[in-house]
């Protein structure tokens, strides 16, 4: 089999020998199995000559994350400071993560120490981090120009805070440099809701709208070379450096009259990270940036098409919008496992005007001298986002809540999605797969009997009633675990809530089934199912962390978990 883009390949046998690696550190059985099965599958397909180029590619991919993760820390070491925990600081040596604890007093991020203590290996794959490093004591290092960009970053936000106000500050700071630290858990709710977190982190949206400001003010070269440190002082995240790869090859294809494969930018760009930083295989924030870009790629030109009759900057923000969750959307079920519907209304009505706050706080940035230009800057910006205040508090209006993806609803999806693919290459009998797995994601949603799941923990207790479409909860909690409870309404799907209820307290279910709470009190509630003339006792004890479920089926009651 010829390869007519060998960078794919290449990346994904890089790519699977990290995921080898990952494996091996589990189960020496399970990741023999994995490398054996997916080498045979390239000896099968490719010609030999590739077949070997790629098994080289595979081994790179082991000795690169056996290079990261395979090191030992020693005391003294010198050690970065680049961020500050609640209860540790993060730390980088050598280009890899580390845990500090101990004698932290006095630390300050962007400064380098000489750091004495214990290390001590404890791998967190999914961020990069190596273990954990116990300080004794410690020395300042000499200052230097990371340490200083820290600390500019904060006097920035200082200047902003002054001058637009603490939540318009931080914003700021998040939209335009990457600083999430100082946005509020409401704001990032809200956020959360309309579907475009992505917005508050500097990804490659960011580094398209910088770049293209930067070429029409600039010039090509400067342009490049400006984006450069944008991407190193907003901490160099994966989607920064992946965006800004893919633009530096698209401007390179033109110098040099080459045609440009975006597919190809993407797989090098991955190619060149994964090297680096093995660990990003496993990296949300990496994998969901590369999905939406391979959706984007891929079909966000076929769905533009299909908008034909929409007003063109309608129909693009549609189709970018809808293409970059057709690979993340899977993934997002199989992991973070909450998803916005409200994304098109947030893209659509928030992200243009976001846009702009992106534009002029660089701008902003590059008049910090002149107090004049950063005091007339940060007025539009306050002027912004007062527009966006009004869009932000329609638009939340309009977005439902955000749902809870599982495991089902992911495989639903990606069948929805092969079959789909399968039916525009000719196979005509997979027409019928969309539509099978609608009606089981309808049917998964619909209990035909009624079912009772019982949640206990430290935290408190819920009772989970579920009957045809309704979702029923009733919860004894402290108020301080309302987030507890907030996780388990998402999971179970619930449409109704009931908080703490006193006794003898009777929620109707239909019109023969009532859920009564005979007591609450500090340790445990008891409650009564009654289904016409049967009745059925639960006792929920914080005391007893456990969950189990029942389901009753002709008036008899069994235990399903």
């Amino acid at each position: 089999m010829r390869m007519e883009r060998p960078l794919i390949f290449y990346c994904i046998s890089l790519s699977f020998g990290c995921v080898f690696s990952i494996l091996l550190l589990d189960s020496t059985l399970a990741a023999a199995a994995a490398a054996v099965f997916f080498l045979v599958i390239l000896f099968l397909t490719l010609d030999i000559k590739v077949f070997i180029i790629n098994a080289m590619f595979f081994l790179l991919g082991i000795f690169s994350f056996y290079l990261y993760f395979n090191i030992t820390v020693d005391s003294p070491a010198e050690i970065r400071i680049v961020d500050k925990k609640d209860y540790y600081f993060l730390g980088d040596f050598k280009g890899r993560k580390l845990i500090l604890k101990g004698e932290t007093k006095g630390l300050a991020e962007g400064e380098k120490i000489k750091a004495y203590g214990k290390f001590q290996k404890d791998f967190i794959i999914e961020n990069g981090v190596i273990g954990s490093y116990k300080l004794t004591e410690y020395k300042h290092c000499n200052r230097d120009f990371v340490y200083y960009s820290y600390g500019f970053k904060g006097n920035l936000y200082r200047k902003f805070k002054d001058t637009i106000g603490e939540e318009r500050a931080a914003l700021v700071m998040g939209l335009c440099y990457g600083e999430t630290a100082y946005i509020s858990t409401d704001q990032m709710e809200d956020f959360q809701k309309l579907g475009i977190i992505h917005a508050l982190s500097v990804s490659g949206f960011h580094m398209v709208i910088i770049y293209e400001v930067l070429q029409y003010l600039l010039g090509l070269k400067a342009a490049i070379a400006v984006s450069a440190f944008y991407v190193f002082f907003t901490g160099m995240s994966a989607a920064t450096m992946r965006s800004f790869i893919m633009i530096l090859v698209f401007k390179l294809s033109k110098i040099f009259f080459k045609e440009y494969d975006g597919i190809s930018s993407l797989s090098l760009a991955a190619l060149v990270l994964i090297l680096f930083k093995p660990y990003y295989i496993v990296n949300l924030g990496f994998d969901l940036s590369f999905l939406a870009t391979l959706g984007i790629l891929l079909y966000n030109g076929i769905i533009y098409r299909k908008l034909y009759v929409l007003p063109k900057k309608l129909a693009e923000s549609i189709s970018l919008t809808f293409s970059s969750q057709i690979f993340s959307l899977p993934y997002i079920a199989f992991t973070i496992q909450n998803f916005s519907c409200g994304f098109i209304v947030g893209n659509l009505l928030l992200i243009p005007l976001l846009s702009m706050v992106i534009v002029l706080g660089n701008a902003a940035l590059c008049s910090y001298p002149v107090e004049v230009a950063f005091k007339f800057i940060s007025i539009i910006i306050n002027v912004v986002f007062t527009a966006v205040d009004g869009v932000n508090s329609i638009a939340l209006k309009l977005c439902p809540e955000v749902v809870y993806l599982k495991y089902s609803d992911g495989l639903l999806i990606l069948a929805v999605f092969i079959g789909f693919v399968m039916y525009k290459r000719g196979y005509k009998k997979f027409k019928y797969v969309p539509a099978a797995c609608i009606i089981l994601m309808a049917l998964e949603g619909y209990s035909f009997f009624t079912t009772i799941t019982l949640v206990n923990r430290d935290e408190g207790e819920a009772a989970v009633v579920k009957k045809g479409t309704d979702r029923v909860m009733i919860c004894n909690y402290d108020y301080w675990n309302v987030n507890w409870i907030s996780n388990i309404k998402m999971q179970q799907s619930v449409n109704k809530i009931i908080t703490n209820p006193g006794r003898d307290f009777i929620c109707n279910l239909n019109e023969n089934s009532a859920l009564k709470v005979n007591e609450n009190l500090e340790n445990h509630m008891a409650l009564t199912l009654y289904r016409g003339d049967r009745q059925f006792k639960f006792l929920l004890d914080k005391n007893a962390a456990n969950s189990s479920s029942y389901v009753i089926i002709f008036n008899m009651l069994f235990r399903i978990k």
